[in-house]
């Protein structure tokens, strides 16, 4: 685990004293062992106390280079939907009809032929 606090502790570099300051807190008070308690004091002194030491620690964390979590995805081109036709929705007449028989005297060829049957 890096030794750096805003990489262990998960800080966001950019913040300053008072949002670490509140962030750490609810870190000593979640703290099981009183030892785990005195690294998160001296890691919060070294953020806090020292803001020579805090430039520091923060130039020498990572950048986050996730996007955060809930941003939607980047738009990508050409992966629109198209925009909907006249056919795509009006219904059309069987087949059968379009031919000039009714359905009712056209035998289709096959008994479950869709092309053939009323909508």
């Amino acid at each position: 685990m890096s030794e750096n606090p805003f990489e262990k502790y998960d800080l966001d570099p950019l913040e300053g004293a008072a949002a670490l300051t509140e962030a750490l807190r609810e870190r000593i008070e979640e703290a099981e062992t009183e030892d785990v308690r005195r690294e998160i004091r001296a890691a919060w002194e070294a953020l806090t106390m020292h803001p020579r030491r805090r430039v520091e620690l923060a130039l020498a964390a990572h950048p986050e280079t996730r996007p955060r979590i809930g941003a939607p995805p980047r738009p990508t081109h050409g992966t629109a939907l198209p925009e909907p036709e006249v056919l795509d929705i009006v219904t059309l007449p069987p087949v059968a009809a379009a031919l000039g028989a009714s359905p009712a005297q056209a035998e289709p060829a096959l008994p479950d032929d869709p092309f053939l049957r009323d909508p």
